[in-house]
């Protein structure tokens, strides 16, 4: 294991202490990551456990998980981590328990008489260690390792703390998505400034750790629209906004592995989400945020689903990525703009280089009204040879093509100019 710095802080669970820990740069320079669901127990398992605790009639709801099913999903933590490498992930946000209570780990306080928590069964027998396997396959690639868990009430659940607690010891989680009873109760009874507490004193190097802000109803007036505790926040089912946000956020698109009335994916033909997501990351990443695809442990024809529609992303990320890792929203100017021809723009910053991102394909010129250059400014457009053509009128700036040439621009989904240096914004 990596060694500790050598200055730490002592946090203590107090608002006015934990408030200290900053977001991580890893997290605000990675941009790109997936949430990965993890398997549920078979319907046996779920009916053996239940029953031990009196809930006879508690229903396995086959169409909400059954489609993941240890029995039914090849696991393959290999493939996981291959598959974040081909799409451009940076990251990968694991969930540590299915249905609050699975736990997708051996667990001291699992399968034990009394507890609520057991860990999950895989088929005939064998019980991998399904959060330790993926997290050494990912991180041997370099790339970072996060958990979710259900937070659950730990007057109602006493093990629940300490499951969390042996998990941060165990496998050290770079970030930590919360759910289930997060706002159902104030932080003191959810005990959610000593998790959080425990979570960055114990953690190697506590000062790379993000933590949601999760961890009581004092979070619901801001839900996502702002950071109030921890280290960033989430926007799920939220309109996105136009300004800049208020401190970093996750944005969490979920992959539907189903149509509207839950079918296995395969039962209906689906178009691609490449253009979808590429959208939303350049309107999370230019207005301070990460983008988050959800995906769920399955079958390999259900993963190979997956990827093959995920891919894309990969090839995007390959020629553009330079407009999205390690860049900053532009403070100086704003998150996004139209062209005087009705195209929709994004800017991302890196330096003093300014990057345009125009979600659809432009044409012989793109003007953008409020840009204005500074002397000696170079264009390129990513994946392209030599520079762009430009000139300042009184239209604003005016952007060429490659070559002159619309049918040389290369890319699909969304196209990169940038503009070095960064122009400024003139706001009359």
């Amino acid at each position: 294991m990596a060694q500790a710095p050598l200055t730490r802080m002592e946090y203590e669970s107090t608002w006015e202490s934990l408030d200290q820990h900053q977001t991580p740069q890893w997290f605000q320079d990675a941009k790109l990551g997936v949430f990965m669901y993890g398997p549920h127990p078979t319907e046996a398992y779920w009916k053996k456990h239940h029953t031990r605790l009196g809930n006879l009639n508690k229903p396995y709801t086959e169409e909400q998980f059954g489609y993941r099913s240890v029995d039914k999903m090849t696991w393959d933590p290999e493939k996981i981590a291959t598959l974040l490498e081909e799409i451009g992930a940076r990251y990968i946000v694991w969930s540590g328990d299915s249905a609050s209570i699975f736990l997708a780990f051996p667990s001291e306080h699992a399968d034990i008489e009394g507890s609520e928590f057991t860990s999950i069964s895989g088929p005939g027998g064998n019980d991998p260690n399904y959060t330790g396997e993926l997290a050494a396959a990912v991180r041997v690639r370099g790339l970072r390792f996060g958990i979710y868990r259900n937070y659950l009430h730990p007057g109602e659940n006493p093990d629940f703390l300490r499951t969390m607690f042996e998990m941060i010891d165990t496998y050290q989680p770079d970030t930590l998505w919360l759910d289930e009873k997060k706002f159902s109760y104030p932080t003191e009874i959810l005990k959610g400034r000593e998790l959080l507490a425990y979570y960055y004193n114990h953690s190697v190097h506590q000062d790379e750790v993000a933590c949601e802000d999760a961890l009581g109803s004092y979070k619901v007036p801001t839900i996502g629209k702002e950071l109030v505790h921890g280290d960033w926040y989430r926007k799920e089912h939220s309109p996105p906004a136009t300004g800049f946000s208020k401190g970093y956020f996750a944005r969490y698109e979920r992959f539907r592995p189903y149509t509207s009335n839950r079918r296995h994916p395969l039962d209906k033909k689906t178009e691609t989400n490449a253009e979808n997501f590429i959208e939303w990351l350049a309107q999370s990443v230019s207005h301070g945020g990460n983008l988050e695809i959800a995906i769920d442990s399955a079958s390999d024809e259900v993963f190979d689903w997956f990827r093959k529609e995920l891919l894309p992303v990969g090839d995007w990320m390959k020629q553009n990525g330079e407009a999205i890792y390690d860049t900053r929203p532009w403070y100086d100017g704003v998150p996004q703009s139209v062209t005087a021809e009705g195209n929709q723009a994004r800017y991302t910053v890196k330096g003093n280089v300014l990057y345009a991102i125009l979600f659809d394909r432009p044409g012989k010129e793109t003007t953008f009204p409020k840009l204005m250059a500074n002397k000696g400014t170079q264009v390129h457009y990513l994946g392209a040879e030599g520079t762009v053509a430009w000139d300042q009128t009184d239209k604003g700036l005016v952007l060429g093509l490659p070559a002159g040439d619309d049918s040389e621009v290369p890319g699909d989904f969304a196209f990169v100019y940038k503009v070095t240096p960064a122009p400024q914004w003139v706001d009359e």
